[in-house]
């Protein structure tokens, strides 16, 4: 009898220890990411310390917020419609089109919400900088992909 208790937080432990390692690699490529944007523009931008401080935190809330509210439940409704992309009927299509525009819309608001309070602590010179880089940053991003993609073919 004693070691069926035994056994049993082993296991659990087993589970618990897994789950963790499972979700830190997912969290890792974000995280690695954000950090190699933060990097990009702070390098192409003249922020003061003052700003620096500011925009580090701001940064950090909106793309963390970014990616739990919009970024991971967008990637989880294409995994499903890829799923189902043969047999999908007009109101299943229609349901997912207006939800993925939801979800657009309030990535939207939180991009400007962002804006504004980047405004309201930034130079605006220095905000408009910012914008341009992320821009700057997304292109090189998305090219790096389509050349590892063309790479693997």
């Amino acid at each position: 009898m004693k070691t069926r208790p035994s056994l049993l937080f082993l296991i659990l432990i087993t589970v618990l220890i897994s789950n963790t390692i499972w979700s830190q690699k997912e969290k890792s490529r974000f995280e690695e990411l954000k950090a190699w944007k933060l990097s990009y523009i702070i390098e192409n931008t003249t922020m003061n310390s003052k700003e620096l401080e500011v925009y580090k935190c701001i940064f950090e809330d909106y793309e963390n917020e970014y990616h739990e509210e919009i970024w991971t439940k967008v990637h989880q409704m294409r995994k499903t419609l890829r799923k189902s992309l043969d047999t999908i009927n007009t109101k299943s299509a229609a349901d997912y089109i207006n939800e993925f525009d939801a979800f657009e819309i309030k990535g939207m608001e939180m991009k400007h919400q962002r804006n504004e309070k980047l405004l309201k602590k930034i130079r605006p010179k220095e905000v408009l900088n910012i914008l341009y880089q992320e821009k700057r940053f997304d292109r090189e991003l998305f090219n790096r992909i389509k050349k590892k993609r063309e790479n693997e073919e």
